[in-house]
């Protein structure tokens, strides 16, 4: 109902189509950007073949093979964390993020190499500077857990977007060149430059409290100071391109992206490599164990993760966050159940309930509800349980409740 006043109000002040021309024009600008993608990764792949361009120099070559593939690394990296199941808030805002910062920085990629490139991209990479700051910001709040404390922090996302959609209908780049170079270029690198410090201001009392000693038992809060530090250090090389460089910012982004992948990669096999020989040797004691069973018993009682059929071993582990070889040797060891049987009592509980509560349930869906993936794992699970096959338990347990219902 909001939704439909909002349209009419838009209607009746003559904004709405506004709205329609600047959402078209941005839909425009993002074909002619994906076709320069593709242009643009051609590029790439033939510098780096033995077939180099005798019109361009060695050194612009290798400019524009590591320009143009952290970029384009960057957008498979936004869709990655995008996509990713489960899909935490946390890595939307950061998909997003690297999102603006890649189109911003593929931008700047084909205008070195092609001035006369369309305008309507060069809107596009601008537009999508206005969104980095707003972004970042948002992402910072979402990790302190005050973004859903208020609505009107969406403000911060629902606004810019409203100006660029309005902006860039009335006053399109191609028309309006002086106004976009001129007041819109400072303005939209300024909002970034301020959000950025925004984020700054918003992760000190974070910062200051750690030290070198306990810097490792908090990299959430490492990889979101390197996002916001990244930011600043590209928006920086930007600014100050005009005394180095104008692809600075482009090469600048792609060595943070490399090196963040490359710390990232190395932090998880050491991460690995440690859980592992933390407990590859070393048993969990009773005292220790038994409030790690009560805790896992607890969650999967009132999660009831056992009705997932694709629940496997490193994934409970995550949703407690245990490391697995834990999960493992708390239920070899100490419960000493392999984690099928484990995972299977509690489908079998669960079925019970289903068989005797649900007479018109078929055995097909009736095991699927119960988080089985096949009707004859169901009965090899269930006959191992009980000694009964579903069909005979039911019959035992309804012959047992009938004297007592007379």
């Amino acid at each position: 109902m909001n939704s439909t006043f909002f349209l009419r109000l838009l209607q009746r002040v003559g904004l709405w189509q506004v709205l329609e021309i600047g959402l078209t024009c941005q839909f425009q600008a993002t074909q002619q950007l994906i076709s320069s993608m593709v242009h643009l990764a051609t590029s790439c792949y033939s510098a780096a073949s033995l077939h180099l361009s005798s019109n361009m120099a060695i050194s612009d070559q290798l400019i524009l093979l590591l320009s143009g593939l952290g970029s384009i690394h960057g957008l498979l990296l936004a869709a990655f964390l995008f996509f990713r199941q489960p899909g935490a808030w946390s890595n939307r805002f950061l998909a997003g993020v690297i999102l603006m910062l890649s189109i911003r920085v593929l931008k700047s990629v084909l205008f070195h190499f092609n001035p006369t490139i369309g305008k309507q991209i060069l809107q596009l990479g601008l537009s999508a500077c206005f969104l980095i700051g707003p972004l970042l910001f948002c992402y910072c709040l979402h990790f302190i857990g005050k973004f859903h404390q208020s609505p009107l922090h969406r403000l911060h996302l629902i606004i810019p977007l409203l100006l660029l959609i309005l902006v860039g209908g009335i006053y399109p780049y191609h028309l309006n060149l002086q106004l976009w170079n001129g007041p819109l270029y400072k303005i939209i690198n300024y909002t970034w430059l301020a959000y950025t410090l925004l984020s700054v201001v918003l992760l000190w009392p974070k910062i200051v409290s750690l030290n070198l000693s306990n810097l490792r038992q908090h990299p959430d809060l490492l990889v979101v100071f390197c996002v916001v530090s990244g930011s600043g250090l590209i928006w920086c090389a930007y600014h100050f391109g005009t005394y180095t460089s104008y692809i600075s910012g482009a090469l600048t982004y792609s060595f943070l992206l490399c090196v963040g992948a490359l710390t990232v990669f190395l932090h998880l096999q050491q991460k690995k490599t440690n859980i592992v020989g933390r407990y590859a040797n070393k048993k969990i004691s009773a005292d220790t164990a038994e409030p790690l069973i009560v805790e896992l018993e607890q969650f999967m009682q009132t999660q009831q993760v056992y009705l997932d059929a694709n629940l496997v071993m490193p994934k409970l582990a995550k949703m407690l966050g245990w490391p697995t070889p834990k999960l493992s040797q708390l239920l070899n060891d100490n419960l000493k159940q392999s984690f099928n049987d484990f995972v299977n009592s509690y489908r079998i509980e669960h079925a019970k309930t289903l068989l005797l509560g649900e007479a018109s349930m078929k055995m097909d869906d009736l095991a699927e509800s119960a988080g089985f993936n096949s009707l004859s794992t169901f009965y090899a699970a269930f006959k191992k349980h009980t000694q009964l096959t579903p069909a005979k338990f039911k019959a035992l347990r309804l012959a047992d409740a009938d004297p007592a219902s007379a």
